[in-house]
């Protein structure tokens, strides 16, 4: 798929806003080995926080998975289900199988009429990060999208940008722009997040996505219109950071570029969790 003048400007919108972060990063990566080596035992090695992309790029061989659930309430009324696997292939780049989906539900109009919701996403993606084996401060993504709902059937070019900085010895501060290229409807966003370290093993993790474009519609007229997406959590980490357990609260359908871009019909929130593990 070409790139439009249009999708050029709206990224290039989102890329201009984190500049001020991905500055920062060069002057981190900038530094002694000395002391890129204790910065790295601080940035944390998870990919993602609720909804947006982390910079970290795993090792060559590294397998992880997450299974996900998000029971969104409201209009949308449905628990979708989340799998992804990542495998570091070396030189920085990463592999990105996911996908997220629930069962297929028309709300009712009060005027009459409905909108049909749920479907599913999977997305094939490939990850650079500017150094190996996990902890880069900035990392770029490719990758095409299988839709399968009532509002997209075609697959779609998706395309993000992470940066990830250590604010202090138990915060990280990150950005995430990215944009899926629907035909007729480019949808993008730029999302910001924190982890907050509590102690070794315990997190609060956050992250808030101002969209551009149409993601969703109106419960009252079944219009096209946009909402913006958000997500907090608490993450549990077990010993030796083999796995992960993420409980919190989000209004997204999923985890992939275009569902973590797309809210639940009528924003309503919701239960959010997750399992990840390195293999």
């Amino acid at each position: 798929m070409g790139v439009t003048p249009l999708l050029e400007i709206l990224f290039k919108e989102a890329v201009m806003k984190s500049l001020s972060i991905i500055a920062a990063c060069t002057l981190l990566w900038g530094a002694s080995p000395e002391a890129r080596a204790q910065d790295d035992l601080l940035l944390p090695t998870d990919s993602k926080l609720v909804n947006t992309e982390n910079p970290s790029v795993l090792a060559k061989g590294t397998l992880t998975g997450t299974l996900e659930a998000r029971a969104l309430r409201g209009a949308e009324d449905l628990v979708y289900g989340g799998l992804a696997l990542r495998l570091g292939l070396g030189r920085g780049l990463e592999g990105i199988l996911r996908g997220a989906g629930a069962e297929r539900k028309t709300f009712a109009l009060p005027g009459g009429g409905g909108i049909r919701h749920g479907g599913t996403d999977v997305e094939l993606a490939l990850k650079y990060g500017m150094s190996e084996p996990a902890k880069s401060g900035v990392a770029g993504l490719i990758g095409i999208s299988f839709a399968g709902t009532p509002a997209q059937s075609d697959p779609f070019m998706t395309l993000g940008f992470s940066a990830g900085i250590q604010a202090s010895s138990t915060i990280s501060l990150y950005a995430n722009p990215r944009v899926v290229f629907i035909d007729d409807n480019i949808i993008s966003g730029f999302g910001v997040g924190a982890q907050v370290r509590l102690s070794n093993q315990l997190s609060v993790i956050g992250d808030y996505t101002a969209t551009s474009g149409s993601n969703t519609r109106s419960t009252a007229t079944g219009a096209l219109i946009q909402r913006d997406v958000y997500g907090v959590a608490i993450r549990y980490g077990g010993a030796e950071g083999r796995y992960h357990i993420d409980l919190g609260y989000s209004n997204s359908t999923g985890a992939t570029t275009g569902f973590s871009l797309t809210p639940s019909l009528g924003g309503a929130g919701s239960l959010y969790a997750a399992l990840s593990g390195r293999f």
